[in-house]
């Protein structure tokens, strides 16, 4: 299980510009539309549910009147800085891996606050889950989903970015993701 941060109203990898023109964006076009994304994977290779963590305010307008238009077969969630804090942990924790996950099970992660502090690590227990927090500063060495799952997404999420013009259903991107 991991998150990676994902700006979708950045454009794809490359900028084309005039050369030794200014490619710079305004800081509020920088991190406008942002979304922390979920991403969890069994060790048998099932891929489970993607939790989608948007920047807004809760019980707003998004969450009231957009989250009804979104593919069903993910979850969703608000938070006003588009972060995973400690009440969206234990939800994620009961909600989407203790259906998805039987027997005991180690889950593997990074050591941030919210998935180790002392009430996170009782939520997990009593889950079913024996907790397995990467060393600090190690993730980036030894997190099989930074480059296995995470790249590969950001890349298909490109991909659907770039088709969205040409009307590719975003429902029939996700699913073969």
């Amino acid at each position: 299980m991991d998150e990676t941060g994902i700006q979708f109203d950045m454009p794809p990898r490359y900028i084309w510009a005039k050369k030794g023109g200014n490619t710079k964006l305004s800081k509020g076009e920088k991190n406008s539309y942002r979304m922390t994304v979920v991403l969890t994977i069994r060790r048998d290779g099932l891929k489970l549910p993607i939790l989608f963590i948007i920047k807004g305010e809760p019980g707003g307008l998004i969450e009231k009147s957009e989250f009804k238009t979104y593919p069903s077969s993910h979850y969703y969630a608000i938070q006003k800085k588009a972060w995973m804090n400690a009440s969206l942990w234990e939800w994620y924790l009961w909600n989407v891996l203790a259906e998805r996950v039987e027997g005991e099970s180690l889950l593997i992660l990074d050591n941030f606050e919210c998935h180790v502090s002392k009430e996170a690590l009782e939520t997990s227990q009593v889950v079913g889950f024996n907790v397995v927090p990467l060393p600090a500063n190690a993730t980036s060495h030894c997190q099989p989903l930074d480059v296995s799952i995470m790249a590969p997404f950001k890349r298909h999420l490109r991909d659907m970015w770039l088709a969205e013009d040409i009307g590719t259903s975003v429902d029939d991107a996700l699913s073969t993701f």
